[in-house]
């Protein structure tokens, strides 16, 4: 397919200026399902293996599983197995787990998701299956070091694109992008973006098909994520996120500032959940429109974070949020509520804040501390009585395009990660699929919602606010 052969061209089109050395020894492929990832990467695989004629060449499949690495590895086998041609010119022979070749002391195989199994290789070609379902980078970090003793090695790295959006698929992706200066606007409804997103459109992909999949996911937004990522190859958050990544993006205003709210009335939102991992505090300054009645919302957050949760990479991402100053770091090995506190005292002092909504269950003695200093702390418990009109909002909002937000990348990975829980009537309340799954900052941001829902906002008409809201 032609978008097969442009990967070809580049790969191994490029040579160092006077050399037959390959230009690049890493590439990242990211296209939705169904498009023929595992038939572009098994012959590159065994050219690179028992072809271009390495000594001692050794190339993998890796994945997440070792079965996952055996689906690229059986693609291979059946291809040797099938062209007989090909075993008798390069001497390639094909055995259960491995295939190989004698004259050059060659071999393809599938490895272990263990990273520590994986010392001590010298790598020639190793694919990375599904690199975004990966939540750690080991794997490929340690296949990309066992890459020094080779001319021209390659990494490749083949996936669609997934929730896990702190994971290194993701940190490959956002390079890529930053490589390639390419816009993300398009329009997820308008077949030209299905066109773009698979490559091997009117072929491996039957347009017929992604129609009906998106006709019908449109007004479903469980299934709008599933589509979007499988479909479109557009990252999400959890797989059962409950607010749209669509709708928090186009929220996104990178020139909103809070120097800019200076002396206005806000509410906050405290999630101080652990001491080990991420705390959060949300800013939200409510106006209400006096021509329509709606509410509009600024909103801001800070997130909190040892440094020992950083230097250990529990999350992939820590490390460059922090460098970023997205994570405002604590020395030790336990977040600082200390720092937390002495921030809301400092942000009492710039700001009119009307209250601070806090769950007693750990912040009951700091809470008393700033009362004695006069801030407003007002109980938020965790129930879906006090959530699921504060969720209802912050959706409302986000869709209408009545909030704004400064696009703090930690505030994103946590709404994506949002999965709602009903109850028996349907009330919702915040939860996560899995532990890694953070959700602190958009809990955070829900209960500062939720502490403005019940305070009267003053009525100023929305011209008057024109430098800082637009729509």
């Amino acid at each position: 397919m032609p978008w097969q052969r442009l990967v070809f061209a580049n790969l191994f089109g490029f040579v160092e200026r006077g050399t037959t050395t390959r230009r690049f020894r890493q590439a990242v492929v990211f296209v939705p399902r169904g498009n023929g990832k595992t038939t572009l990467a098994a012959p590159i695989a065994l050219y690179l293996t028992f072809v271009e004629g390495e000594g001692g060449a050794e190339g993998y499949a890796a994945a997440v599983t070792r079965d996952q690495a055996r689906i690229l590895f059986d693609a291979a086998q059946q291809m040797v197995r099938k062209t007989g041609a090909f075993r008798q010119a390069f001497g390639v022979g094909v055995g259960a787990n491995a295939l190989y070749q004698e004259a050059t002391a060659s071999k393809f195989a599938p490895v272990s998701s263990d990273a520590k199994a994986l010392d001590g290789l010298n790598v020639q070609v190793a694919v990375c299956d599904e690199i975004a379902s990966h939540k750690t980078s080991e794997v490929y970090d340690v296949l990309l070091t066992a890459m020094g003793k080779r001319r021209h090695p390659l990494l490749l790295s083949i996936s669609t694109a997934t929730g896990n959006t702190t994971g290194i698929g993701k940190q490959l992706w956002d390079y890529g992008v930053r490589v390639l200066e390419g816009a993300q606007e398009d329009d997820p409804w308008d077949e030209a973006t299905w066109i773009k997103a698979n490559p091997s459109w009117g072929q491996a992909v039957q347009p017929d098909a992604i129609r009906a999949i998106m006709r019908q996911a449109r007004n479903n937004l469980a299934q709008e994520t599933a589509a979007r990522t499988r479909h479109l190859n557009i990252w999400s958050g959890a797989d059962e996120a409950l607010f749209s990544m669509r709708a928090w993006q186009a929220c996104r205003s990178p020139d909103l500032r809070l120097e800019d709210f200076k002396a206005q009335e806000c509410h906050l939102g405290l999630d101080l959940a652990s001491r080990t991992d991420l705390a959060a505090l949300a800013l939200v300054f409510p106006q209400t429109c006096r021509d329509t009645g709606k509410t509009t919302y600024a909103a801001f957050a800070r997130c909190y974070l040892n440094e020992e949760a950083v230097l250990e990479a529990r999350n992939a991402a820590y490390p460059g949020w922090a460098a970023a100053e997205h994570l405002i770091l604590t020395p030790g090995n336990e977040t600082d509520f200390q720092v937390i506190e002495d921030d809301i005292l400092e942000l009492s002092r710039r700001f009119r804040i009307v209250s601070v909504g806090y769950d007693p269950w750990h912040s009951t003695q700091l809470a008393q501390r700033l009362r004695s200093q006069e801030v407003e702390m007002v109980e938020f418990r965790s129930t879906t009585a006090n959530f699921s009109p504060a969720i209802i909002e912050l959706d409302a909002a986000m869709r209408s395009g009545r909030l704004q937000h400064d696009g703090s990348p930690v505030l994103e990975w946590c709404i994506g990660n949002v999965v709602g829980k009903p109850d028996r009537r349907g009330n919702l309340y915040p939860t996560k699929a899995r532990p890694e799954q953070k959700i602190d900052a958009a809990v955070a941001l829900i209960m500062a919602i939720g502490r403005s829902m019940t305070e009267p906002e003053q009525f100023t008409s929305i011209y008057e606010r024109a430098e800082l809201w637009m729509a």
